[in-house]
């Protein structure tokens, strides 16, 4: 072992012993005037010196968590100072994933850490998370799959050396956690995911007399049963935003790039061409990316089938509604299926003050009782694999479940049969820059601004332009 191997294990011992003792007196394990262990002990507990025990005491001391009293020991001080986390997240986190109900649990179970959530703007989230992580602003910072690949692909990944580097927790589900990969490498901790599945009206198929979607059903089948209910009821049969980022790469790991198909990205769209152009069955397109509006015309049932995920199903979970969920149509039925996956990590900065409270807060999240209350109260999926396979008849902590449960489909547990078929948008091989180009091409393409010739034309510019 050479003199640095030797180093890195003192200093790592040490701040160990350091990190420990800080969250125990953060947390309230240690109490006010409670005194630590002798310094012999602590020595023994964690491998190191007296003189590096003392060395760690002192920036204790410097913190004001503890103070010496000669010849008696170390005091966990009477009066302590608050540690302050600013964490910068995606404002939908508050619907998605309960977050002021997790951040009240982490403040009851560390009092001296009290974290302040700064809403980021959707859409400039990775440059705003980038400059302000860069500028010492941000502790903690959510990412989701996609702003993540975006900050992994500026600068040749040099933009990830502001993240402090994780290691795996193994009893999360590992395709989780893998979108916030980079080089092998580890930089955020799932805290939920979800494919994009096919959510519909069950008492719209009943009253048309029409089977219920199923895994079987292909595009096709889809555009067929939407034609049948629209003619029995007169109301619009699908929807959802063609040119979101979490809708129309789903339709290219289907029939584009890296899909195994035709390179004509053009004919491999037909049927969602076909689907969007189809005014009887497809509302003509509302302007904007948001999910909100598919998520108001299901709700308010003048749709019966939408593209949605498990974080849109949150929007149905306290109304009498009769809906269920099934996976994305296929593209034919000889093909294999892909369904697209959407994660939600957090991010640790590390240049923090306050690095230990941030890896808490971090740790926290994916922990059982924050996931378990993302269960009990939510529809989104824990990364958390105990806390997500809870039984339907308990709560999320294996009680029994309470009066009053959630509006949750009776496929909810379907995800787990569509592991194999998950694909994150870095599958496709595409920049993220590229793919939201190639979200404006196709509306156009869409509107009949361009035809399928140019449409396919644009795409090998953009991917060409990508590689030099």
């Amino acid at each position: 072992m050479n003199k640095e191997s030797v180093k890195l294990s003192f200093q790592q011992k040490l701040d160990r012993m350091i990190g420990m003792i800080r969250l125990e007196i953060l947390n309230g394990s240690r109490s006010p005037g409670s005194f630590l262990p002798s310094e012999s002990s602590l020595a023994k507990q964690f491998q190191i010196s007296n003189k590096t025990v003392r060395k760690g005491l002192d920036v204790l001391v410097g913190e004001g968590l503890i103070i010496k009293i000669d010849r008696v020991g170390s005091m966990v001080t009477k009066e302590r100072k608050t540690v302050r986390l600013h964490f910068g997240c995606n404002p939908t986190l508050f619907e998605d994933i309960a977050l002021s109900t997790l951040l009240d649990a982490f403040h009851a179970r560390y009092p001296l850490i009290q974290v302040r959530a700064i809403p980021l703007d959707f859409f400039g989230h990775v440059t705003s998370a980038r400059e302000m992580l860069a500028g010492g602003l941000l502790d903690v910072v959510s990412f989701n799959n996609t702003q993540f690949q975006e900050l992994a692909e500026e600068d040749g990944g040099e933009a990830l050396s502001l993240l402090e580097p994780l290691e795996p927790d193994m009893g999360l589900y590992s395709a989780a956690e893998e979108t916030f990969r980079h080089n092998g490498q580890l930089y955020a901790r799932a805290v939920s995911f979800s494919p994009v599945v096919l959510c519909y009206n069950r008492a719209h198929f009943r009253e048309a007399g029409l089977p219920e979607p199923d895994s079987s059903w292909s595009w096709d089948d889809l555009i067929g049963a939407s034609r049948r209910l629209a003619a029995f009821s007169g109301r619009h049969a699908v929807y959802f935003v063609p040119t979101s980022l979490n809708r129309y790469p789903l339709f290219l790991l289907q029939s584009g790039p890296g899909s195994g198909s035709d390179s004509n990205t053009a004919a491999g769209l037909r049927p969602f061409t076909e689907l969007v152009n189809d005014h009887t069955i497809f509302p003509k397109y509302f302007s904007g990316t948001s999910e909100d509006d598919s998520l108001s015309l299901f709700k308010e049932e003048r749709v019966s089938m939408i593209l949605t995920t498990y974080f849109g199903l949150n929007a149905f979970r306290d109304l009498p509604l009769s809906y269920d969920i099934s996976p994305v149509p296929l593209m034919n039925k000889g093909k294999a299926q892909r369904t697209l996956l959407l994660s939600i990590g957090i991010a640790v900065n590390r240049s923090s003050g306050e690095k230990e409270a941030a890896h808490a807060f971090a740790r926290f999240l994916a922990s059982p009782e924050a996931q378990g209350i993302i269960r009990e109260q939510r529809l989104s999926i824990p990364a958390r694999r105990e806390s997500a396979e809870v039984s339907a008849s308990q709560g999320a902590t294996g009680a029994p479940a309470i009066a009053g449960a959630l509006n949750r489909p009776s496929r909810y547990a379907m995800y787990k049969e569509l592991f194999p078929t998950f694909r994150a948008h870095q599958e496709l091989g595409i920049p993220m820059s590229v793919l939201k180009e190639f979200g404006r091409t196709l509306k156009e393409y869409w509107s009949g601004m361009i035809d399928g010739d140019t449409l396919n034309i644009r795409l090998e510019s953009l991917l060409h332009g990508s590689q030099k």
